[in-house]
């Protein structure tokens, strides 16, 4: 296997991804009717809590780890708030019910705290969460938004958002930051919604110093029992890979670390990934001083033959730098 992997990155030296984006319903986040639930503090008595319900059959088939929603929003201007906090939560069923705390059994935070959110008029506006949240592919998702003491700039409609009907169900109560019942439901629209998304990670772990050894927690959502390929260069390249990028440079470092010259230093830098598409990697760095300073940038590929370049997926580059 290490010679189909090293053959087939080397042919592509002679020639981090970035994250991937899921829409619901649409890319179009000029498209729908104007809608105020739940960023215009002035009709949601200036806090509340709101509930979304994605469907797994909408968010498509390959598990992800979530890190930022953005809404698509009808005006230009800031949404503030005080405090503001997401949850979102795997979900087994196909309504939301009344007890708010019910729709998010394993709530997993992704923003706490004080807020200005930027948006801009007829396009994606980012909310900039400060946590990760890895989807299973299976489930449905929801996520609860609360948030107290808010306020908008630009205009008395400031804070809306497009809505599209037949998509998302949604909860909202209205005046309460720690509510536990909805006040408010609708059955049949909700706002139109992009997730950011990475498909594949790398997170590099250990002590990166002379004599240290780095490791690499490999997932690639979906890829489970697919062989994989680690990479390390100088530079972040990067290497076009038919439509896609390799963040990596076509240099000696690239080319010893695919190659399997020095398994030593660059361990489990080929293998297969496991069940639930992850793996482990190891740069054992050797004993020399002068290592000092020197900035190591590393991603991994998984390799599936008939996929475009027979490359499956591209991890996002992990850098970091030599340190004493």
């Amino acid at each position: 296997m290490r010679s189909v992997l090293t053959v087939g990155l080397i042919v592509l030296l002679t020639g981090s991804a970035l994250a991937d984006e899921v829409y619901v319903p649409d890319p179009q986040s000029g498209v729908g009717n104007n809608n105020g639930i739940p960023f215009r503090p002035a009709i949601m008595g200036g806090s509340c809590r709101y509930q979304a319900l994605y469907f797994a059959l909408n968010l498509g088939a390959r598990p992800f780890a979530l890190k930022d929603i953005a809404f698509g929003t009808t005006w230009t201007g800031d949404f503030k708030a005080t405090q503001l906090q997401v949850r979102v939560s795997q979900y087994k069923a196909s309504t939301l019910v009344a007890t708010l705390d019910q729709n998010i059994p394993n709530p997993v935070p992704v923003f706490s705290g004080p807020i200005t959110w930027k948006h801009t008029a007829a396009a994606w506006s980012p909310m900039g969460l400060t946590g990760s949240f890895v989807w299973n592919g299976t489930d449905n998702i929801v996520v609860d938004i609360r948030y107290q003491n808010g306020s908008v700039t630009g205009g008395a409609n400031m804070g809306a958002c497009r809505v599209v009907r037949g998509a998302i169900p949604r909860n909202w109560a209205m005046s309460n930051y720690n509510a536990t019942t909805r006040s408010g439901t609708d059955t049949t629209g909700g706002l139109k919604t992009r997730f950011t998304v990475d498909f594949t990670t790398i997170t590099p772990g250990g002590k990166p110093a002379p004599g240290g050894t780095v490791t690499y927690h490999l997932v690639a959502h979906g890829d489970g029992g697919l062989p994989y390929q680690v990479g390390t260069s100088l530079g972040t390249g990067p290497i076009p890979i038919d439509t896609r990028q390799l963040h990596l440079s076509p240099d000696a470092l690239l080319i010893a670390s695919v190659g399997g010259m020095l398994p030593t230093i660059f361990a489990n830098h080929s293998g297969v990934l496991d069940k639930n598409g992850q793996g482990q990697a190891r740069l054992n760095l050797p004993p020399i001083p002068a290592l000092v300073g020197i900035r190591l940038n590393t991603a991994f590929v998984t390799i599936k033959i008939g996929a475009p370049s027979n490359i499956k997926s591209i991890s996002k580059t992990a850098s970091y730098t030599i340190m004493k």
